[in-house]
């Protein structure tokens, strides 16, 4: 099994060195590459996304949802896996994936978060209480998958046409759920991402909590979410 990683970016000079080190130090034993889709960065994304990526694209300043499409359309391999520039990638993250697509039902996986940055109260928060979470979710098919740490199988994402770049938030689950028609979507609790917590220093608890709350309730209930999604760099 082959795996193309795509990472979107723009303006995460502070970020991207540290995602793509860690992807450099996989242990999978099949051919992976790297892909960086930036929407024209105006600091030193691109010069150092070029030490590390297999691949750095830039295109125009567009949605998120817009780079991971661009990303995936030069991607090589059977196998699209997404994540975000502000990460730290384990080891095995790969590995980990893979495992749960070596069942040809499934078209798609998603894994866990833990914070990057966190204290303990948001560490026993991603260990405790998102798991169970996510388990529901995909028990009742409404998988909730987070754009740092998903993969599918690239027949399923040509087959509903990728992603809705018009969406500049919630684009990641928009695809898994119109993905989960063609097969199986698996959550796997191995295949983890440490991620940053910027938006929460930024947003609080309260904000982040309801924002990610209602717009999951709304893409379930009524298939749209929020139009607008404040960048923080």
């Amino acid at each position: 099994m082959d795996i193309s990683v795509i990472i979107p970016t723009y303006n995460e000079e502070k970020y991207i060195e540290t995602c793509l080190r860690s992807l450099k130090c996989q242990d999978f034993s099949g051919n992976y590459e790297v892909i960086v889709s930036d929407g024209s960065s105006t600091d030193a994304t691109v010069e150092i996304a070029c030490k590390y990526a297999d691949r750095v694209i830039v295109d125009r300043k567009d949605t998120i949802a817009y780079g991971r499409q661009v990303g995936s359309m030069a991607a090589r391999y059977p196998v699209l896996a997404f994540t975000d520039a502000d990460t730290f990638i384990p080891s095995d993250w790969l590995s980990s994936l893979a495992a749960s697509l070596e069942d040809s039902r499934v078209v798609g996986v998603h894994g866990k978060l833990l914070p990057l940055d966190g204290n303990r109260f948001e560490q026993e928060f991603c260990n405790y209480v998102l798991p169970p979470f996510s388990r529901f979710m995909v028990q009742i098919n409404k998988p909730s998958v987070p754009g740092s740490n998903f993969a599918v199988r690239r027949r399923a994402f040509n087959k509903v046409k990728g992603f809705n770049t018009k969406l500049v938030t919630g684009e990641d689950v928009d695809l898994c759920n119109r993905i989960k028609s063609l097969g199986r979507f698996v959550y796997n609790p191995d295949a983890v991402v440490y991620v940053s917590t910027r938006r929460v220093r930024q947003w609080g608890y309260l904000k982040m909590l309801s924002f990610y709350t209602a717009n999951t309730i709304r893409y379930h209930t009524f298939g749209s979410v929020s139009k607008y999604f404040e960048p923080i760099r």
